[in-house]
């Protein structure tokens, strides 16, 4: 049975969700539907890329993922990308390139399903692109494949040429307010090579050591560890009751703020 995954900054109080879901299953009764997210930021495709990235491997090969964060860009562009073995659907805002960095993405289509001008592509062409490859069909028959797309910047962190630093930033703050960065656990060891260091924050805020878990330090303790993405994350211990809003809200610290490592 096909699978289409939505995700989108629509929330839960609006009609919008209902409508395009409504669409996909007009169009496919027998369809599997997955809600990703659709909590996401209005127009933070970086924070959709994030959550896309650390998930989409967990849905069979062939999964269509319908992206709906910042639809309409100043192209006005809609693409159908094939990428890892999955499909996904987005305007050309940047998010496709941040999906997997590490993994080439296959072909990208230009989506041209003759469609008068519309304010909600998600609805009008994404849903209609979608059902059509969730039926197994070509990406071909959707457009034009295009060489160039809209890229961000890519989320690497920077290491200057003498060696002892990493410059990295905060990629996502997750519902528990811990800061998760850029810096990987292998690029940590590779710079570090076993070196002390110090993990420097904005507002002067230093950390002298990792940790294993969330809980060895005294409850609400500003630790730094690797998670499950293997990301170097910044975080409170034990965040609970006064502590619960997170290291986010505690340290003043968001998305894209800096945090710079340093070897001894």
């Amino acid at each position: 049975m096909p699978v289409i995954t939505l995700t989108s900054d629509y929330g839960l109080t609006d009609h919008y969700l209902a409508v395009v879901k409504g669409r996909i299953i007009s169009e496919l009764p027998d369809i599997r539907l997955v809600d990703i997210s659709h909590a996401i930021q209005p127009g933070n495709f970086l924070e959709a890329s994030f959550i896309l990235r650390n998930c989409y491997h967990a849905f069979p090969d062939g999964t269509v993922h319908l992206v709906a964060v910042q639809e309409i860009t100043e192209n006005r562009r809609l693409l159908a990308a094939e990428l890892d073995g999955h499909f996904f659907l987005s305007a050309d805002n940047g998010l496709l390139g941040l999906i997997n960095p590490e993994v080439r993405i296959n072909r990208v289509v230009e989506i041209n399903l003759k469609q008068e001008e519309t304010l909600f592509p998600a609805r009008d062409v994404l849903v209609r692109a979608a059902c059509h490859l969730a039926r197994g069909g070509s990406l071909d028959v959707l457009g034009r494949q295009v060489k160039e797309f809209k890229e961000s910047a890519q989320v690497r962190p920077r290491i200057p040429n003498e060696g002892s630093l990493i410059l990295g930033s905060v990629l996502y703050v997750d519902n528990f307010g811990n800061l998760i960065t850029n810096i990987s656990r292998k690029t940590f060891h590779e710079v570090g090579q076993d070196r002390s260091f110090e993990i420097a924050l904005p507002r002067r805020q230093v950390i002298r050591k990792l940790q294993d878990s969330y809980y060895p330090a005294s409850k609400g303790s500003v630790i730094a560890l690797f998670n499950s993405q293997n990301l170097l994350e910044i975080a409170l211990s034990e965040a609970s009751g006064k502590y619960y809003n997170g290291a986010n809200t505690l340290l003043g610290v968001g998305v894209q703020n800096t945090v710079t490592v340093t070897f001894k």
